[in-house]
């Protein structure tokens, strides 16, 4: 029997019934020709708690915001309560599922057993636990045997049981829950195989009443426990996934067809619905973002759709729209994982001209003090005057990339250095010497403020700690081959060539910027997708925004720029005498200059211990450099591992109600991260590395100081600690402040640089000296034990913190 537009009750039979001669009565449960169709692949629905550990390729997190996640805590805690006290069914079982004459009896026994959680007698809690623990094991032993209602019956009553015990006894234990979530996708799976939509759908035409429910109610259960596995996934502290594996499916239907009591009710109201979604009805991946490849046209048919949709779902359609809408928003930054990495190796290769400019010096010292006639002594002034103007030129620079954009930051300190790496290489005098050392720290420092700001710019909290560290690693390749490279060059072509060869690398790259780097500062092009007037800015951007695999909406760009800030040149100075950042500033300067002081003292030391030319002495230098750049890319990692760990149980803390009020924390209106504990999240390992290094200076100092009785092995490995753990603590705190002050990335960046290449440059300036006088041995164990001291600094950041800077956002913005 051909199925048509508008057929009505009075059909006899369904059409595989009427070809078989077989009597049909059209009632659920006793008519198995449903004729539904699924058009997804449910495979991906059992395999989806496998997503976190083995990745599939193109899965996307699902990034819920903390109040999301509460608000579906308290949705779906709403279900369990209103079935528990009988005062209704959740809504993704309809109303006539538990009739007399057609209710299934996993899903009318799972009503009747959830009752002996209302109220439960003080000690039955478990009792009660066990009794649907054991009604779960037999649905799912049981599921191959069901027909299609009867499966579908069984998946809606897994699910309720499952939420039961997860909201309301609070009896279930981890390991079983884990494995209850891995049934209940199973039979998801198995019940959605049976058919997601009605074949009559594809055809525009209307399906049987009782098909339609059962095709509803199953995407419906479905939507359901994907909600329900975001919630459990944020409680264990396990990423989730967005649910692409359902694209295709139709929406949650219109209210009149869903609350329809009788047949003819529905029959009209599905009449209406074809007249008003001729084509076919709204997708649930219509709800998703708009891609950007849809043309203006069609983006504003599908705002469209969305619309009229809008107009009769039922609640349980409004809180699908509220979720997708806070699901789906637009990405922090458009930037792919390839263009991510195109950047960051940018600016990491930049970052590397501060460490060339200065660590490729340091085997040359002794023969430039030949050279010009003048003692070591004052050569070594040098690293100090280029300490001095490392830490003073970010805080113009920072500024001026935290206001005029990167790229513009970025271009005037490439020419200022080059044109002071010519000035060296032509000098000839120790005044000359002095000056141009100066003028090219002030072009090479700053690339590593700036480039810790489009780091800021381009990652997320969650992601900047592993980024970071590959920037710091990257940062650090002149720490292990600089020393290499400048001893190799002053001995075969002579000391000018160093800076011969920053010249052609330093103008090589900043062509290679110019063309390859777009501009980032958010204040300029937002999340990447607003383009800037000016060639500077617009270029290469367009292209970055052309060839990016990321989901955005063009229109959702602000087409004008945002209102320029003034540049701050007193900015990072405020940061740094701010009390919410200057303990952990100031603890870090010391440790960065105990460390800039052995890096300083090892060219004489090994030279006078053990005899070592200008070619060897670079090679002490490599255990430095290798160890500085495990150890960042090891601790970028700890840091994205520990920040998701304790975002998880913030979120989760925030999901629970509280056991008073009964009300679901929410955070400060404050700020979106006022209660978020940052110091435990970025801090925790800070005093493991800063006792491991003040062992490793100490360690450094006895050991060199008797050449003649210790292998020269032992004060090299200790460099190498020294380097993991130096940088691994800068490393944290960088990406710390970074955090603090996401909106002044660069400024952040230079106020530490300021304190750290200050302190360094005091520090390099008296540690030969201090060596002479009193013995390495006993000036470096003074140097641990000034850095064990400044461990407090930590202290006083971990508990005040946190209340400063809340303090001082209520008086800004009160």
């Amino acid at each position: 029997m051909k199925v048509t537009r508008y057929a009505t009750s009075r059909q006899k039979a369904c059409q595989p019934c009427s070809t078989a001669k077989a009597k049909c009565d059209r009632k659920p449960g006793r008519c198995t020709s449903l004729e539904l169709f699924t058009p997804i692949n449910v495979d991906s629905i059992s395999n989806r708690w496998l997503n976190p550990y083995i990745p599939v390729p193109g899965q996307k997190v699902k990034d819920y915001p903390p109040t999301i996640t509460a608000f579906i805590y308290r949705i779906l805690k709403s279900y369990v309560s209103v079935t528990v006290n009988g005062r209704g069914i959740p809504p993704f079982v309809h109303s006539s599922q538990i009739l007399a004459t057609s209710a299934q009896p996993p899903l009318s026994t799972c009503l009747s057993i959830v009752r002996i959680c209302e109220r439960p007698l003080p000690g039955s809690e478990s009792t009660a636990a066990d009794v649907l623990q054991r009604e779960m094991n037999v649905l799912y032993e049981k599921q191959r045997d069901y027909d299609d209602v009867t499966l579908l019956a069984a998946f809606q009553a897994y699910l309720i049981y499952s939420m039961t015990l997860f909201f309301g006894s609070g009896q279930i234990s981890i390991p079983f829950l884990r494995q209850a979530v891995m049934n209940l996708q199973e039979i998801a799976c198995s019940s959605s195989r049976g058919g997601l939509m009605c074949l009559a759908d594809q055809q525009r035409a209307r399906p049987r009443w009782e098909a339609w429910i059962v095709a509803e109610a199953k995407r419906r259960t479905l939507f359901a426990m994907y909600l329900f596995d975001s919630v459990l996934s944020a409680q264990d502290g396990i990423q989730t996934f967005l649910g692409t594996e359902l694209q295709g499916l139709s929406a949650s239907a219109d209210k009149c067809l869903w609350r329809a009591q009788t047949r003819q009710e529905w029959e009209t109201a599905y009449n209406i619905h074809l007249v008003c979604w001729p084509d076919e009805a709204l997708r649930i991946d219509e709800l998703w973002p708009i891609p950007a490849e849809l043309d203006e046209s069609s983006v504003v048919e599908r705002r469209n759709r969305v619309d009229r949709w809008l107009e009769n779902v039922d609640e349980f359609g409004t809180m699908l729209y509220a979720v997708t809408s806070c699901t789906h928003v637009e990405p922090y930054s458009i930037f792919d994982k390839r263009q991510k990495a195109l950047i960051i190796l940018i600016v990491s290769i930049a970052a590397t001209f501060s460490g060339f400019a200065s660590n490729i010096y340091f085997p040359a010292l002794p023969t430039i003090a030949r050279d010009l006639g003048i003692s070591v002594e004052l050569v070594n002034l040098t690293v100090t005057s280029y300490l001095i103007f490392q830490g003073l030129a970010p805080s113009l620079w920072g500024p001026i990339s935290d206001v005029r954009g990167r790229r513009v930051a970025y271009g005037g300190t490439f020419l200022v250095f080059l044109g002071a790496c010519v000035g060296l290489a032509e000098t000839k005098n120790y005044a000359m010497l002095i000056v141009l050392r100066c003028l090219q720290s002030t072009g090479s420092a700053s690339t590593i403020a700036i480039g810790s700001g489009v780091i800021g710019d381009i990652t997320t909290r969650a992601e900047r700690g592993r980024f970071m560290g590959i920037f710091q690693a990257g940062l650090l390749v002149p720490v292990a081959i600089g020393p290499v490279v400048g001893g190799a060059l002053a001995g075969s072509l002579g000391w000018r060539a160093i800076f011969w060869f920053l010249t052609i690398y330093s103008g090589a790259f900043l062509i290679l910027l110019i063309f390859l780097l777009p501009e980032t500062l958010r204040s300029i092009v937002a999340n990447g997708s607003r383009t800037p007037s000016s060639l500077v800015g617009s270029y290469p951007l367009h292209i970055y925004q052309k060839t990016t695999k990321v989901v955005w909406n063009p229109e959702v760009a602000t087409s004008q720029p945002a209102a320029r800030k003034p540049i701050d040149v007193t900015g990072p100075l405020r940061i740094l005498v701010s009390k919410h950042a200057a303990p952990i500033i100031i603890f870090l300067a010391i440790y960065y200059a105990v460390w800039q002081m052995s890096i300083t003292a090892m060219s004489s030391l090994f030279e006078a211990g053990y005899g070592l030319g200008e070619t060897q002495i670079g090679l002490t230098f490599i255990a430095n450099g290798v160890g500085s750049m495990i150890g960042t890319l090891v601790t970028g990692k700890i840091l994205d591992t520990d920040y998701r760990r304790v975002r998880a149980r913030y979120e989760a803390r925030l999901a629970q109600p509280d056991a008073e009020t009964d009300n679901t924390l929410v955070r400060s209106e404050s700020g979106p991260d006022d209660n978020f504990p940052l110091e435990e999240a970025r801090l925790r390992l800070i005093p493991v590395f800063s006792l491991v290094q003040c062992l490793s200076i100490i360690l450094f100092g006895w050991t060199i100081q008797y050449p003649a009785r210790v292998h020269i092995a032992v004060p090299i490995i200790s460099t190498f600690i020294t380097g993991w753990t130096a940088v691994s603590t800068q490393s944290v705190v960088m990406t710390y402040l970074v955090d603090i002050f996401s909106d002044r990335s660069a400024a952040a960046s230079a106020s530490l640089n300021v304190a750290r290449c200050l302190f360094a440059a005091g520090g390099t300036s008296f540690v030969m000296p201090l060596v002479n006088s009193i013995g390495v041995g006993l000036a470096f164990t003074i140097c641990a034990v000034v850095q064990v001291v400044a461990l407090l600094g930590v202290a006083i950041q971990w508990r005040f913190a946190a209340k400063w800077r809340r303090a001082e956002r209520e008086k800004r913005e009160g």
